[in-house]
């Protein structure tokens, strides 16, 4: 039976309470605007002129995710176009500083070339010498410091070249370029930014310029802590103490009709936020994620369906962009995946064409030739990122795959077709997809043998095994492993492939309920549980019985110990939560409640 995998909290933020808004608000901003970068002002080679490509590509390669050649086409066209340039001072420094996050052997050879000739020019003339420098050979910069005169006008440069930087006063906020100037140099000397704009909000005439000055502004942000050092606003000084969990012997019936209860009474109208004190309002992914678990407790209860479920299903149909994506701004592919699943659910012909025009969103997010990805130059070709194709990764792309197949895109569209090259990327599988890139540490990252997954080619959150000299294999673990089997069953493979075989040996081979299996430290495993419960019980539910097996034979019973585990785990209000770790927002019974509910409709099934 098929079901649907919402896995909305993965890209949520890590909930660390000094400033976790601040540093969500900041990603968010940054992922907006590099989309507005590439979408509105990427010719298909550069950005404007190649100075105005430089700066692009330097803010690229500083944003939240630090982009470089391997992400694709809109960073190594426009990389490649700035090595071919040539020119003058300026334009030296430039392309040091575009090409400083290179990890490529022709890339960086021309960063290397562009720095010595910095070096052999007066760096403390200029400030982009100067920055190149500081960023990228900062005793060259000591040497510099020196011999020159410390400018009065230029901040940034001032605090470049001072002996002591705290003496230059911050500049006024306007123009923008001026701070941006002094508070990179400042940030570089190790400087707290204590004068800082707010958030930019750049309108949509903005021009080429104006968006690479609010992207720098964004990443100079990033990452600060708030005005006032403590929680956000509301917050208090942490979370809610935690209710008792369920007494032992909870039975199946008794855990939906409670969970039924929870929902029912932190609903408002059909929509549900993340029943935390700091959040204030409804949020789309988490309101489609409860609305198909109480879709599901209704039926298993033998409910009526009450009114509040059809308001919630219509205030998601009210969300939907022009694009066809349904979300509030940001995780476009994720939360536009988890309100099809709520609508396909909901079952109302009335919303067939909403989940027509989020389907195909959906497709149109896959990095393919319609955006000048190349299977053969980019290892992201056919996966799917957050909104667009600045940076698939195998969680965003399961999520969108199963949601198209739930809306109707056939088993033979192309989508499935070219995301089966990405999934073999993905694969610690070295006969079927291997992978042999640049690692921007040194060396090359290669695919391993184990039949694991990874959450992008030669990247993984558990990090990196030795494998010869000068190579690395990501390390394989759980919840991309089960994202990468079902991606296998959606795109048509079946028990016999050797890649789907391997990739369930591996997660019969490190079976557990207790964490996700993969990761080395402890704590790491306990990130994104639920996620991962969620992951385990919609992947296996469309295996054959009995297809995950000890290495003996004997059948795993993952229906039963999912069951009792998730029943046990119950809190006396109806809901779960994440007591081990609260990253990516489980420390919210809304989310983790609608994880559990979902998991358990699919051992059900």
């Amino acid at each position: 039976m098929s079901r649907w995998f919402p896995l909305f909290g993965t890209v949520l933020l890590t909930l660390s309470f000094p400033s976790a808004l601040a540093a969500q608000d900041t990603k968010d901003a940054a992922d907006a605007l590099v989309r507005r970068l590439r979408t509105e002002h990427f010719d298909g080679d550069a950005y404007g002129s190649v100075l105005q490509t430089c700066r692009v590509l330097d803010a690229l390669s500083r944003s939240p995710r630090r982009y470089n050649e391997l992400d694709g086409p809109f960073f190594r066209r426009a990389a490649e176009r700035v090595a071919d340039a040539s020119g003058g001072r300026e334009r030296e420094a430039w392309k040091a500083l575009a090409l400083a996050g290179a990890i490529t052997a022709r890339l960086t050879a021309e960063r290397d070339r562009a720095l010595n000739a910095v070096r052999t020019d007066a760096p403390g003339a200029r400030y982009e010498s100067a920055l190149a420098l500081a960023t990228l050979d900062a005793r060259a910069l000591e040497a510099v410091r020196a011999t020159v005169t410390v400018p009065g006008a230029d901040a940034g440069l001032a605090v470049l070249l001072a002996d002591d930087p705290s003496s230059v006063p911050p500049p006024a906020l306007q123009p923008v370029r001026g701070w941006v100037d002094w508070a990179r140099a400042a940030r570089l000397r190790g400087l707290d930014i204590v004068v800082r704009p707010p958030l930019p909000e750049p309108g949509p005439d903005a021009g080429l310029d104006e968006l690479i000055d609010a992207l720098n502004v964004v990443i100079l942000l990033h990452g600060l802590p708030t005005d006032d050092g403590g929680p956000p606003s509301g917050m208090g000084d942490g979370p809610p103490p935690l209710p008792e969990r369920v007494p032992p012997g909870h039975d199946v019936e008794a855990a939906l009709t409670l969970a039924w209860d929870y929902l029912e009474g932190l609903q408002d109208g059909g929509r549900f936020g993340l029943d935390l004190p700091f959040w204030d309002g409804p949020q789309a992914g988490i309101t489609a994620l409860n609305l198909s678990a109480s879709l599901y407790l209704a039926e298993r209860l033998g409910r009526s369906r009450p009114d509040w479920i059809d308001a919630g299903l219509d205030w998601l149909v009210d969300q939907q962009h022009a694009d066809g994506s349904i979300h509030q701004g940001g995780l476009a592919v994720y939360t536009t995946s988890v309100a099809v699943g709520a609508l396909v659910d909901g079952g109302r012909p009335g919303d067939r064409r909403a989940i027509e025009r989020a389907r195909e969103f959906l497709e149109a997010a896959q990095s393919d030739e319609g955006e000048g990805y190349s299977s053969h130059d980019d290892p992201h070709y056919g996966g799917i990122g957050y909104g667009g194709d600045e940076r698939p990764d195998l969680s965003n792309t399961q999520m969108a795959l199963e949601a198209a197949a739930r809306a109707g895109t056939p088993p033979d569209a192309p989508l499935f077709r070219k995301a089966r090259g990405f999934l073999e990327r993905n694969q610690n599988d070295a006969e079927s997809g291997s992978i042999d890139l640049p690692r921007a540490e040194g060396g090359r990252l290669v695919s391993g043998q184990d039949g694991g997954g990874t959450y992008m080619p030669g990247n993984s959150p558990a990090g990196e095994d030795p494998a010869g000299t000068d190579t690395w294999v990501a390390r394989s673990y759980g919840s991309m492993t089960y994202a990468l089997t079902k991606s296998y069953l959606l795109c048509g493979l079946r028990p016999g492939d050797r890649r789907l075989d391997a990739a369930v040996r591996w997660l019969a081979d490190h079976y557990t309920l207790e964490t996700n299996p993969g990761f080395e430290d402890p704590d790491q495993g306990a990130q994104g549980l639920y996620y991962y419960y969620l992951a385990m019980a919609t992947t296996l539910e469309r295996l054959p019985d009995g297809a995950l097996a000890t290495s003996a034979g004997q059948a795993i019973p993952w229906r039963g110990d999912l069951t009792r585990k998730l029943v046990d785990e119950q809190r006396t209000t109806g809901s779960w939560i994440n007591d081990r770790a609260g990253r990516w927002w489980e420390s919210s019974p809304a989310l983790c409640t609608g994880y559990a509910i979902l998991a358990l409709r699919a051992a059900d099934s």
